[in-house]
């Protein structure tokens, strides 16, 4: 590639600004559930079916099954005897921890569904943001509550909650944990998460609804937008197409695990548009 090429490569490049990319989290076991998480306490389902903190896709009591897709977080009677035992606490906290996502210095938006039955004075649900990429969470840079009460009663979310917050521009990265006590034969459900961060895009013609994540991606990128998706290609910053393929589809991914790391063009076209995305690769 002679040096006209290659500048004209990075004046392109320039011409972009940043649009949308997504982290999320269904529970579905899909390639668009990207966004990692761990639980303080293994997931399990104990006394026939009593004692539940577990993915699944069937009813939970009068929950009837998930918000969206196949699966969601289900939780019933959580401080039991295998909680107690699996925390050393009397009364334990079960932990959602999701991984940390860089989001570049943009606003992000973060959402997600909850659901409640008979929930009651001593429990109370929560989450905490910090926006950096560290482990600890002796400090927090946001907290909500989702479900706190001082009255008596039970108390229900009367079908799917949706709960959102925008994080504000300047930070590189966002995490999140969602922190929750509960006790005695109350019904819990937590589905879709969600983080629609900011990244590189063309800012004369936007492909309706295009995102993508996670980003950056150490393997697949997963990508989807409100139109069909005609095809997807793939550069390095020389110029060099790595991968073309042809699409017919509101969604697909694409593997990179085969690439060293570093950074690369995606080129998307759909509805007559064409659009570019930087991509990290770790």
């Amino acid at each position: 590639m002679n040096k006209t090429t290659i500048s004209l490569l990075f004046i392109i490049v320039g011409a972009f600004y940043l649009s949308a990319q997504s982290a999320k989290q269904g529970f579905d076991d899909k390639a668009e559930d990207n966004w990692n998480y761990s639980s303080n306490i293994p997931f399990y389902s104990n006394n026939g079916n009593t004692d539940i903190w577990r993915n699944q896709s069937n009813a939970n009591g009068r929950i009837a099954g998930p918000f969206s897709g196949s699966n969601y977080l289900a939780g019933r009677d959580l401080d039991n005897e295998y909680s107690e035992q699996q925390t050393g606490q009397a009364s334990p906290e079960h932990i959602l921890y999701f991984d940390e996502v860089n989001i570049g210095g943009m606003e992000a938006e973060l959402s997600f569904q909850v659901q409640y039955i008979g929930l009651d004075k001593g429990d109370y649900i929560y989450y905490e943001l910090r926006y950096d990429n560290a482990t600890d969470w002796n400090t927090v840079d946001f907290k909500e509550d989702v479900f706190k009460t001082g009255s008596n009663g039970n108390f229900n979310s009367v079908g799917w909650k949706e709960f959102k917050f925008t994080i504000p521009t300047g930070y590189d990265y966002v995490r999140m944990r969602l922190v929750v006590y509960q006790n005695g034969n109350e019904y819990l459900g937590f589905d879709d998460f969600k983080l629609e961060t900011s990244t590189l895009s063309n800012k004369d013609n936007l492909i309706s609804g295009f995102s993508f994540g996670p980003n950056p991606t150490r393997n697949h990128v997963n990508f989807r937008a409100n139109v069909i998706l005609d095809e997807v290609a793939i550069y390095n910053v020389l110029g060099k197409e790595l991968v073309r393929r042809k699409l017919n589809t509101r969604e697909s991914s694409i593997n990179l695990a085969n690439y060293p790391s570093g950074i690369y063009l995606m080129r998307i076209e759909a509805d007559g548009l064409v659009q570019t995305s930087k991509i990290i690769k770790k």
